[in-house]
């Protein structure tokens, strides 16, 4: 009887603590008061349902400071879909430097997100590494795509006149309904990836001449909004927008050459990455699988 009741009773603490860890609660850190990355700090802690948010650690780079967001965030708060919250996202900007006549890449903005409880806690902010994921492309690329030639004075770009051009497939777009024009000073386009209730590829383009930029030729840029997905280990570019003066820069293809041909670096993100202590899935992963040898064990017992 006694052991019959031993046996009931470890089952019992079993199904507790595999209610608790599959409980909708997370507690994330969530300060406003961080300015100085090196000596930040953050005690105040607050519960949220992982079913609709999930906590993020943000570093922005500003003109002249450096913004600090730790926090939570609803799922559905992004401009793009997130799949799994347990990401580090960038959104990182490659320049032409007419002075050195060459290329150079910045990181903007990078967030870890991440879905276990005190996750996001503040002495992380010192490990996102300054110059992000160095997403970069083959200078000869940029050279021949993005720069106009010292034969041509102006540079073809497709003016979609206002109108943003959005399919279920990047190939699917129909931009030839946006009319050519040279233009003396650059094309801006942009080509955005949305996936909610089904997939959308968004295309815009025009001509800087028609805006208060006028037409004078703008510094070639390509500004890559990406997400990687440490689960996945998996790299998906969500945004590129990018100022041109090649010749006739604004074909679709440029955005999957882009995707193609980036160049990206992990080094600078390992602290954050399995087998670390910060792995979602493997941490959930683990702890149920113990619960079922307990259980087992308990069974024949």
């Amino acid at each position: 009887m006694s052991t019959n009741i031993f046996s009931n009773f470890c089952v019992i603490v079993f199904i507790s603590l595999l209610s608790a860890q599959l409980t909708s609660a997370l507690i994330c850190f969530q300060c406003n008061n961080c300015d100085d990355i090196t000596s930040c700090t953050c005690d105040n802690i607050i519960n949220i349902d992982t079913e609709t948010s999930y906590c993020i650690l943000l570093r922005e780079s500003l003109s002249n400071a450096i913004n600090i967001e730790i926090k939570h965030i609803p799922r559905n708060s992004t401009r793009y879909y997130i799949y799994d919250p347990h990401y580090i996202s960038v959104q990182e900007t490659i320049s032409y430097n007419g002075s050195i006549r060459g290329w150079y890449t910045k990181s903007n903005q990078i967030t870890y997100a991440c879905q276990t409880d005190r996750c996001n806690q503040a002495d992380l902010i010192k490990q996102l590494p300054s110059n992000g994921l160095s997403l970069m492309l083959p200078n000869d690329w940029l050279d021949g795509n993005l720069l106009r030639k010292p034969d041509k004075i102006t540079t073809s770009c497709r003016d979609c006149e206002g109108e943003t051009i959005c399919d279920d497939a990047a190939n699917l777009m129909n931009i030839n309904k946006c009319n050519i024009k040279e233009c003396q000073g650059s094309c801006i386009m942009g080509e955005t990836f949305e996936k909610a209730e089904t997939t959308q590829f968004c295309y815009e383009s025009f001509c800087s001449d028609d805006t208060s930029m006028g037409p004078v030729m703008q510094v070639p840029e390509i500004i890559i909004t990406a997400v990687y997905y440490i689960n996945k280990k998996q790299l998906e570019i969500v945004e590129i927008d990018l100022k041109c003066n090649g010749n006739d820069c604004s074909q679709s293809q440029i955005f999957k050459d882009i995707k193609d041909k980036l160049q990206k670096d992990l080094n600078g993100i390992k602290p954050f990455l399995p087998p670390n202590n910060h792995g979602n899935a493997i941490y959930s992963t683990s702890v149920i699988f113990l619960m079922v040898i307990l259980l087992q064990t308990l069974i024949f017992y």
